[in-house]
């Protein structure tokens, strides 16, 4: 029987009434267990090192004017850099989607981690969809479209759960499609903190230091669009947000950006570097041809100017 939205499970509210759902392992409650711990004793502590965090805001008029208009909005953000914009939008009683690999051999303190991230956004706030705990990964997706249908605005970032990083996929694209919402882009840089040893770098900002975000462009899909103009869509979300985020790297207090601008360098690299490939890989396929063709004429003047009595 094919997956409808009638035939899917209803929504959830929190990661206990999902595990009833689908069963877990005993080793998977006690991950739950300490990672709910471990987020009410941290909520504590960030809310008070967030407040030290001097955070400034551009573009949020144009998210405003999405919401008076009675449009619901998904904000689309990059995987390291969502802590800052996620505690920003905390009161705004969004839903966050989160997908996550199915790697059976996936390491238990890699689990925890999330398990306690997801538990911790939660508390902030959050209605979180994990992905994760439905059976396939479309039954999620589904339940999300159907989140977004209600009204619910809500966030995902554009290059996870495994990257690469900086680099959107098709899914926020296909989410608006199909749900009718609005993709607001969301560039974020801290001025000085740590970067973790992952595959997004994901950014975790000190007390006392500057944060800022931009908001982008809204972008509207259609729900006709074919294959080819949400490839255009997503090209041109991933080059907004990596705008937004260069936007937000520039705009931090230059006494106390140093480290934010060698990371906004080095974006900037990474977005020349990929420019110069697509350029590379367009050349190519564009000499493939001519150089066919010249050796085809090539081997046309040798047999014109071979000699008959060889």
């Amino acid at each position: 029987m094919p997956e409808t939205a009638e035939t899917l499970p209803k929504p959830v509210e929190n990661f206990a009434t999902q595990s009833l759902r689908y069963a877990w392992r005993p080793v998977d409650w006690v991950l739950y267990a300490v990672s709910r711990l471990l987020s009410q004793i941290v909520l504590a502590a960030f809310l008070f090192f967030d407040s030290s965090i001097d955070v400034r805001i551009y573009g949020l008029e144009k998210y405003r004017e999405i919401q008076k208009q009675g449009k619901n909005v998904l904000l689309v953000l990059w995987h390291g850099q969502g802590l800052m914009p996620i505690t920003v939008f905390r009161q705004e009683h969004l839903c966050l989607y989160a997908s996550h690999t199915r790697d059976p051999n996936y390491s238990a303190l890699l689990k925890l981690f999330r398990l306690w991230t997801l538990n911790f956004i939660a508390k902030l706030g959050y209605k979180v969809l994990d992905a994760s705990q439905f059976k396939s990964e479309s039954r999620g997706v589904m339940q999300f479209i159907d989140t977004l249908r209600s009204g619910t605005g809500s966030v995902i970032a554009a290059d996870g759960p495994e990257g690469p990083i900086y680099q959107a996929k098709a899914g926020p694209g296909f989410l608006a499609k199909k749900a009718n919402v609005v993709l607001i882009p969301i560039g974020a840089a801290i001025s000085q903190g740590i970067q973790l040893d992952q595959w997004d770098k994901f950014e975790i900002p000190f007390p006392f230091s500057h944060a800022v975000i931009v908001v982008g462009e809204p972008m509207h899909i259609d729900a006709k669009a074919d294959d080819e103009t949400l490839e255009t869509a997503r090209l041109t979300l991933e080059n907004e947000m990596n705008r937004c985020v260069e936007l937000a790297y520039a705009k931090l207090p230059q006494s106390k950006g140093l480290l934010a601008r060698i990371a906004a360098e080095k974006m900037q690299r990474k977005g020349s570097e990929r420019k110069q490939q697509k350029q590379d890989k367009r050349r190519i396929q564009q000499e493939q041809p001519d150089a066919g063709r010249e050796a085809g004429q090539q081997e046309q003047a040798k047999s014109r100017n071979a000699d008959p009595n060889e």
